[in-house]
């Protein structure tokens, strides 16, 4: 029988691994089986397929005119033929139809029809709905769907605009297709060349899928056989495709290798690690004996061995038991396993959950049992083995809003000791995995029972809730119960081998009492949960904004205190830190402070001149954390000079420096604590806040509700008067870039202070906060008005600083009271934490936020409590709000994404949307306002005749966006291929004709904007340029700058040597910013082999879509 590869299951098979396709093609031949399905993935198809039944009963009762063709008992092609006439009689809804091109075919959930576009089927076309019973839209369902929906347009004539995902819990997540058509597109004309070229030339390499893949066994298998590198514990792909390189190819070639070998672009201590590896697992084949080497030059670090406390009499051992969201909407912490030894007895303690109030209730126990241990027993830890314990803590202390502090006093006591951490820097195993099961060996642990691994504890516990079977909860409480035993011998084991010159670690033995703020915290948590305030929705935002301040300074505190541990060299690759630093030259002194230069070696990192810095793995009680302030960096030459006082006494000669502890979030908190006040006390105050908060259309005099807010082009006259209108309310004003929203705000700005309103700015930097001040002076120069202002900053700092005509920059609070009583001072700005003081409650008439997708939820209450009104301003395409800490509900959003739900541009009777850009020529808009504006975004009149003249016809076309696919490998973040093709596009720009619109000029290195997302490769890119004017930095530096060109250096070779998350480098904002800088040419460098990268979730397919538009139609030939 043959195979049908043209499936959308086939092609989303592929993208998770080719070799799958090989498989099914070869696998009668091969004589080989993927294995079979499980009690789990059964119980996903059961409850996909009931999902399905009791949406289509919604849908018949909503609809009148139905059909299903899913019941019928007919063959492929009938149901196709039935399909189309069912489309042709115009039925709403058809269930279960056949879709089919010459090759794709697919079988969908449900056609919906549409009146909002017509089609050759007449005033109407349909959509797909495609029913998942998940919690969310995952990468599976964009390409099924899409597949669906390209198959439909073949039928009616149109793409659909749109297609649907029916989640679990009935949301009807709407997916436009041209933000994931390319991506879907290009990935089956790759596909289709795939199964005409290359099917039996794929060879099985591991990848994330491996965990879940039905044909694992065989691979591993074949690998083992084959003796691939990829069963040398520690090894990963990057380091393969290096070995290969230099003809290593097995395990035992590896094993072989010549100690004094160089292996280009591969650090000397990974090669010699992966060599002792190797070694290792040979011996353990020949002798059958498992064994072992210490890491000796870890003994001397804060590494391995020296992180393990002196053992309690009665230290405990944590293990948590899960299912995922897919089984448990959520996901669900089901068992909480304690186990402890005391008088050499046992106990085992279970907290079991099966709901998520259980679960709650289990964290709350867990909390309870550990406080009154560590009271009977002070110097007792919390054993764990890997990190997810302590991160599943965090998650869940957040979701449910219990023991937070608790959790923090555990953390910065040092209760937690995580056994993998320790284990991996302490030895080398003969063993390809880290795994707590493949440890067991050494120190002869046997399980017992039907349950041994966690796949197999899934399945039991998706039995368990079908059948409420005891049985399967007492073999999974057996096995949670051998997994903290396990973690106990394990601990055992290693301070049986721990080396007599080792340390023991000592942490703070002091158990922590609440302070007054974490008493204050707890006070309103209660009041909070025991409101009768009748507003639910906004007494759950607050509820999930309590706390988010200190959630915010959690990972940064966890960071804080993990770095103590981390060697010189494994802060190279922390972006917060610049690491492994070694001293030059002579110690100097000034006045009372020493002057220390260090060089460092190429590295990404964040730290800049100016900025005090810590030293990262400080653990020694008589050195000071505080490293000083760097008051000189050069990237250029990789030197730094750190300036410290003499009572700190003397740097060491090798440094690694992080930035300094979070920041102290109390005046923030009190300001959050003030909001909360008003509304439990429902004094009716900071209305124009509660509005926002609630989401309330706009309230404005003279224009109703609902109604259009900006009618005219006029923006310059209509834009104050509907500001200076607002009735104890807010207004966003939406600029893309070009659209001049710094201009439009600071006339706006200028008309209300023309009628004695007291504005206020803010933004989250102080550049920004400038930028703005800067063009009201400007305007109100213009316009021969006469004010004072106020800008809040530390002389000493000179980012914080602006003097300039009407404002100045004060530090006394003092001249802020009075600038607020005074009917001459106008204007005060400042950032969040300026402007959160007390003394201007209420006092402000207007509140200009800038860059407000900058600015958090949290931050708004912060903020909007200042003013009467509230001006946001902004681009929810632009550079958004970083945030690190977990946060429940909406409280982690920026307040535009809050606000606008997803969105792209705000609606006409929501807000202001600027929709004229003055920058962007139509070549370059074109991209720009279909990717991130929903086409609405047009261009001025004059941008059309924007060109560059080039002598050289071969060269560029005068204007527009061109990608130049780049072929470099193992680049990381630096390319100098990049950098060279950047110096020659450079050489070819300057000197050539640039019409503007209105007159003829010369390009000037000062007209070209160089842009990466590495500060590495910026350095680079400056070096080669040796031009002191070159305008080279990164995204965030630029953003809000323009010039005639651009030119972007994506840098980084492949997905594998990416060095960041994903996210940051695939940046649909980011990529928006980027581009958008330029007024006539922009340039993309950039390896098409990155698109390689597997995307795992909607966003990533997202923001890759971009890239693959970007290669399919700019690609210069």
């Amino acid at each position: 029988m043959s195979i049908n590869f043209y499936t959308p299951s086939r092609l989303k098979n592929y993208l998770n691994c080719k070799h799958i396709i090989f498989f099914e093609a070869n696998k009668n031949k091969l004589g080989i089986k993927k294995k079979d399905k499980n009690i789990s993935d059964l119980k996903r198809l059961e409850k996909g397929n009931l999902h399905e039944d009791e949406y289509y009963k919604l849908l018949k009762n909503k609809y009148s005119k139905v059909i299903d063709i899913k019941k019928l008992n007919i063959s492929s092609e009938e149901k196709y033929q039935k399909t189309i006439e069912s489309m042709k009689a115009g039925f709403d809804i058809i269930r279960g139809g056949y879709l089919k091109d010459d090759k794709w075919s697919g079988e969908f959930d449900f056609l919906q029809k549409s009146e909002k576009y017509k089609s050759n089927l007449g005033e109407y076309s349909y959509e797909v709905i495609d029913t998942k019973n998940t919690s969310g839209v995952k990468t599976d369902h964009i390409i099924q769907v899409g597949m669906y929906s390209y198959l439909l347009e073949k039928i009616q004539g149109l793409t659909p605009r749109s297609f649907f995902i029916l989640l679990k819990d009935l949301k009807k997540e709407e997916i436009k297709v041209s933000q994931v058509n390319e991506f879907f597109l290009e990935n089956k004309i790759q596909y289709e060349h795939f199964i005409k070229n290359d099917l039996n030339k794929t060879k099985p390499e591991k990848c994330d899928h491996c965990q879940i893949c039905d044909w694992q066994e065989v691979c591993e298998n074949e690998w083992k056989v084959k003796r691939h590198l990829n069963q040398v514990g520690g090894n990963n792909k990057n380091y393969i495709k290096k070995f290969k390189k230099n003809n290593i190819n097995t395990i035992d070639d590896l094993a072989k290798i010549d100690v004094k070998k160089k292996i280009e672009n591969l650090k000397e201590e990974v090669l010699q690690k992966l060599k002792k590896q190797a070694e290792l697992q040979l011996i353990y084949e020949k002798t059958g004996k498992p064994c072992l080497e210490i890491i000796t030059k870890n003994i001397s670090e804060p590494k391995g061995f020296n992180l393990l406390p002196k053992p309690s009499s009665v230290d405990l051992f944590f293990d948590l038991e899960s299912v995922p969201d897919h089984i448990y909407s959520g996901k669900l912490e089901y068992l909480f396993g304690i186990y402890y030894v005391e008088d050499n007895k046992e106990t085992y303690i279970p907290f079991w959950a099966h709901s998520k109030d259980e679960e709650k209730n289990s964290l709350k126990r867990f909390f309870k049992l550990t406080k009154d241990h560590f009271k009977k027993y002070p110097d007792a830890k919390i054993y764990h083995y890997a990190s997810y314990e302590i991160t599943a803590l965090e998650k869940l202390t957040s979701f449910h809003k219990v023991h937070g502090i608790d959790y923090d006093h555990y953390l910065h006591m040092g209760k937690f000791v995580d056994l993998f951490r320790v284990t991996k820097q302490a030895i080398l195993v003969s063993e390809n995995s880290y795994s707590i099961k493949n440890l067991e060996k050494f120190y002869n642990f046997e399980r017992k029972g039907d349950v041994q691994k966690g796949d197999k504890s899934e399945q039991y516990y998706i039995e368990w809730m079908e059948t409420k079977n005891q049985k399967l909860l007492d073999e999974l409480q057996s096995y949670n119960l051998q997994d903290c035993k396990s973690t106990y011998e394990l601990r055992n084991w290693l301070l049986s081998i721990k080396p007599n010159n080792t340390k023991w670690l000592t942490p703070s033995k002091e158990i922590i009492e609440l302070r007054d703020k974490e008493i204050k915290f707890l006070d309103y948590q209660e009041k909070l949960e025991k409101t009768k305030v009748k507003d639910k929705e906004l007494i759950n935002i607050l509820k999930d904004i309590h706390g988010f301040y200190n959630r915010e300074n959690k990972p940064d505190w966890r960071e804080y205190f993990d770095r103590k541990y981390f060697s010189h060299t494994e802060l190279i690759d922390d972006i917060e830190c610049i690491g492994n630093m070694k001293k030059v030259g002579d110690v100097t002194q000034e006045k009372r402070s020493y002057v220390f230069k260090y060089a460092f070696e190429e590295q990404e990192f964040k730290l800049k001149e100016g900025k005090r810095a810590t030293i990262a793995n400080n653990l020694f009680p008589d050195q000071t954390d505080d490293a000083g302030t760097i008051v000189e960096l050069n990237h250029e030459k990789k030197y730094l000079k750190l300036k410290r006082g003499t009572k700190a006494g003397h740097l060491p000669d090798q440094l690694s420096i992080g930035p300094g502890s979070p920041f102290d979030p109390s005046k923030l908190e009190l300001s959050t604590y003030n909001f909360i006040d008003s509304v439990l006390d429902q004094t009716g105050e900071f209305q124009s806040l509660r509005r926002l908060l609630q989401k309330e259309n706009p309230k404005i005099k003279g224009i109703k509700k609902g109604e259009k807010i900006l009618k005219t082009n006029n923006f310059f006259e209509e834009i104050p008067n509907i500001i200076s209108n607002l009735d104890n309310s807010y207004i966003y004003l939406q600029g893309p870039p070009g659209t001049g929203k710094t201009t439009q705000a600071a006339n706006a700005i200028v008309e209300l202070i023309k009628k004695n309103k007291k504005v206020a700015i803010t933004a989250n930097s102080h550049k920004v906060i400038h930028n703005l001040i800067e063009k009201v002076e400007i305007t109100a120069t213009e316009k021969k008005v006469n004010f004072k202002g106020l800008k809040a900053g530390r002389t000493n700092d000179v980012d914080t600083v602006y003097n300039g005509k009407f404002v100045v920059t004060s530090s006394r609070d003092t001249d802020f009271i009075y600038g607020v009583k005074d009917k001459t001072t106008l204007l005060f700005a400042g950032t969040k934490y300026h402007l959160s003081n007390g003394y201007y409650d209420s006092k402000i008439d207007y509140l200009f936020i800038d860059e407000a997708g900058q600015i958090s939820v949290a931050d708004l209450i912060v903020l909007g409590q200042i003013a009467k009104n509230i001006v946001l301003i902004g681009d929810q395409n632009q550079l958004g709000q970083p945030t690190k800490g977990s946060h429940p509900g909406l409280s982690g959003k920026s307040i535009l994404e809050f606000l606008l739900e997803g969105q792209d541009t705000i609606s006409e009777d929501k807000g202001i949307f600027l929709n004229k850009t003055y920058r962007l020529h139509p070549k370059i808009n074109e991209f720009t306002s279909s990717s991130f504006y929903e086409n609405r975004l047009i261009t001025d009149e004059q941008t059309k005749n924007r060109k560059i003249l080039f002598k050289d016809k071969g060269f560029f076309s005068e204007s527009g966006i061109y990608y130049l696919d780049m072929n470099h490998e193992d680049n990381i973040q630096t390319s100098q291929e990049e950098c060279d093709e950047i110096k020659k596009i450079v050489d070819g720009f300057i000197g050539q004709d640039y019409f503007d619109g209105k007159k003829n000029r010369k390009i000037t290195i000062k007209d070209i904007l160089i842009i990466s997302p590495y500060n590495a490769q910026v350095n680079l890119i400056g070096f080669n340029l040796k031009n002191k004017e070159a305008r080279v930095g990164t995204i965030d530096k630029f953003q809000g700058q323009e010039a005639p060109i651009t030119i972007i250096s994506m840098t980084s070779s492949d997905p594998e040597n990416l060095p960041r998350n994903k996210e940051f480098f695939f940046s649909r904002n980011r990529l928006n910013v980027a581009i958008s800088r330029a007024q006539c040419i922009s340039i993309i460098l950039f390896n098409s082999n990155l698109l390689k990268f597997a995307p795992k979730t909607v966003d990533h397919v997202k923001l890759i879509n971009n890239f693959y538009k970007i290669k399919k139609k700019y690609k210069k030939n």
